[in-house]
């Protein structure tokens, strides 16, 4: 035997102890003792392939991923049989993202020895990552039937079954997963999104704030929570804002910020947010036609208007788009192209349902009702209103009711309940027998009105009743042409004896007109704020002589009444013991004693004018007049309109002339 082959062999003996003594130390959890002997191997024989394979190991548990991985690749070129360094490649291959590699070096390892569950695992997730979920949850499944209990496959095939919209049966394979390794973040995070796509927020939501309790920069729990809270209504901002703060590169995150924003009636910091998505993706047509709206928002018709357009430049067909370029236009007084907007969304998506709604109510507003009423069907899917009440029963489409009791229930706010109830004497008298469920603070008045109809608050599941419909689908019945048949004046019943108990009050404040007066509402966002005032604006009202106002402000503003009373030496009328948001009863004995009701869209001057109180009503026409001058649900309110582009104020300068000339008798 030469010297070189002695030499060789016994290089080779000596990498080999060192690999074995190494291995020992390595897998005792000594890594710095382990490390230096694979390199001291390896000076000895510099394509050892344990001692590269081992150190590349190393440097993979001590997070030094592209070193395991050059170090692990050289250990397959020197030895390509092991099916060990094809595996524990792929793995760091995965690890640094590079999915496509990753997936070569697993089914080579698979090649070499089937089963083989480690190696089926990271096929999975390198094929997940490149976006072929269903040949990834075929990888996950191979490496359960080789090992049942193996956890993080497990977890791994119920996430990506929930990505290919299977919740269902991902659910039971998260759930044990996490039985079986409590600590698989992954799987909770993904079990977290599954409950949400189940519909079963709470619990979804306490998921991944168990998640984000272990892991808070956890960017995918981030988003979903906060998803979550804006879909429910909730404060979504701050989760939005700490999930931006760790990935600020992301326009999509902006743009949902920018929405939960928006919902939170943020405007400015929205529209910001908007921008900035745009800024990070100039194409992004959703975050341009947000910022679009926002900019109506804000009274910048015409700038909305080109933003939705070039939002349509960038997605044709986008419906949404459309669908707010439409408002604009209507914003700006063209309405005939308005309507052609929302039918484009609709062409384009028709289940754009806030496309047809906003269509039904330019259709209503033009006195348009057949088409009107039949778009406004789609209002509880539009977002705009809250959502409809779930029923066992069937809703009525205004067939034949023979054999048949029809259960009618209010919907929205108070004042939609007493506008759409305006329709319940015709109501009941052409469906004989049905059943009324109202907010429960009206029933005594609603059983008043109503005698001999089942009044009652609202309940889960009627068991009297065959099928139902909700107060707003009623005109859609009764009122499909203009002009309306106007409903009674005074339908709305007060208590008698109450009634003449607040009479007997009123007339204790002197000779005069008893006026009572709303000014704004609990409920002021962007949109709605040029419909409301200030009590200061109303003071060319209050300093006329011969009144005795009466605030029908429910809700208290007690430091903006005393301040007005200050200033003018006057007292507004409110008494402590009337709670005029708790107990409509005596609210309405108060209000039938009026001889003037003035208010803001508010649900006092609607309840004033169901009482058949006279009614002022303040603003700009809308479309519950339903294309005419007045408002037929009540006939004994006035609208008083502001002229061409003077704001409520106006309005209240306009009443109080009228009102001057009422106290001199000449109305």
């Amino acid at each position: 035997m030469s010297n070189q082959r002695k030499s060789g062999t016994s290089a080779a003996a000596t990498a080999a102890a060192l690999v074995g003594q190494a291995v020992a130390l390595h897998q005792s959890g000594r890594l710095g003792e382990a490390e230096a002997l694979y390199r001291q191997a390896l000076a000895a024989q510099p394509r050892q392939p344990d001692a590269l394979h081992l150190l590349g190991m190393i440097a993979c548990q001590t997070g030094r991923l592209k070193e395991a991985a050059d170090l692990i690749g050289q250990a397959v070129a020197a030895k390509r049989d092991v099916p060990d360094y094809h595996a524990n490649l792929a793995y760091a291959l995965q690890a640094l993202g590079r999915s496509t590699e990753a997936e070569r070096a697993a089914r080579n390892a698979l090649r070499l020895r089937r089963p083989f569950p480690e190696a089926a695992n990271t096929l999975g997730n390198a094929l997940n990552a490149q976006g072929k979920a269903a040949e990834a949850a075929d990888a996950y499944r191979a490496a359960l039937r080789a090992r049942p209990d193996y956890a993080e496959a497990e977890g791994n095939l119920g996430a990506v079954l929930r990505s290919l919209s299977r919740p269902d049966e991902a659910e039971p394979l998260l759930r044990h997963a996490l039985a079986t390794n409590p600590a698989l973040t992954e799987a909770r995070a993904a079990l977290g999104l599954t409950l949400l796509d189940l519909g079963r927020a709470d619990e979804g939501e306490t998921v991944l704030r168990t998640v984000l309790a272990q892991r808070p920069d956890h960017a995918t729990a981030l988003p979903a929570l906060a998803g979550s809270l804006q879909h429910r209504g909730g404060d979504a901002e701050p989760a939005y804002r700490r999930y931006l703060t760790l990935e600020p590169a992301d326009a999509e995150g902006w743009n949902a910020h920018g929405l939960a924003l928006q919902a939170a009636d943020r405007i400015t910091p929205a529209a910001e947010a908007f921008a900035r998505a745009l800024r990070l993706d100039p194409k992004m047509a959703a975050a341009m036609t947000n910022l679009g709206t926002i900019r109506r928002l804000q009274g910048r018709a015409a700038e909305s208007a080109d933003l939705q357009r070039r939002a349509l430049d960038l997605h044709p067909g986008y419906a949404a788009a459309h669908t707010n370029l439409a408002l604009a236009l209507q914003d700006l007084g063209e309405e005939d192209r308005a309507e052609r907007e929302f039918t484009f969304a609709l062409d384009t998506d028709p289940a754009q349902a806030l496309a047809r709604f906003n269509r039904a109510i330019l259709r209503l507003r033009q006195g348009r009702l057949t088409e009107g009423w039949e778009d406004y069907t789609v209002r509880f899917n539009s977002g705009r209103l809250k959502p409809r009440r779930p029923f066992n029963i069937p809703e009525w489409e205004g067939g034949d009711l023979a054999g048949r009791r029809l259960l009618l229930w209010a919907e929205q706010g108070l004042g939609d309940e007493l506008m759409f109830g305006a329709l319940l004497p015709e109501a009941l008298t052409r469906f004989p027998g049905a059943i009324v469920e109202c907010e429960p603070r009206l029933v005594p008045l609603f059983k008043r009105s109503f005698p001999g109809t089942i009044v009652r608050a609202p309940t889960r599941r009627p068991t009297d009743a065959d099928c139902h419909l909700p107060f707003g689908s009623l005109p859609r019945l009764l009122w499909k042409t203009a002009p309306v048949p106007p409903p009674p004046a005074g339908w709305l019943k007060p208590d008698p004896g109450r009634a003449a108990a607040w009479r007997s009050r009123l007339d204790a404040l002197g000779p005069g007109l008893a006026v009572g007066i709303a000014w704004t509402s609990q409920r002021i966002t962007t949109e709605r704020r040029q419909s409301y005032t200030e009590l200061r604006d109303w003071i060319p009202l209050l300093r006329l002589s011969g009144l005795h106002v009466v605030s029908l402000q429910y809700d208290g503003r007690e430091e903006e009444i005393a301040a007005v009373e200050s200033r003018l030496g006057l007292r507004i009328h409110r008494w402590a013991d009337l709670d005029q948001i708790g107990d409509l009863e005596g609210t309405a004995a108060l209000m039938a004693n009026l001889d003037l009701a003035i208010t803001v869209a508010s649900s006092a001057g609607e309840m004033a004018a169901a009482l058949g109180t006279p009614v002022w009503r303040l603003g700009r026409s809308d479309w519950t007049q339903l294309g005419t001058a007045v408002r037929p649900w009540f006939p004994s309110m006035r609208c008083i309109q502001p002229d061409g582009g003077d704001g409520i104020g106006g309005t209240i300068l306009k009443a109080a002339q009228m009102l001057a000339r009422l106290c001199q008798g000449d109305l």
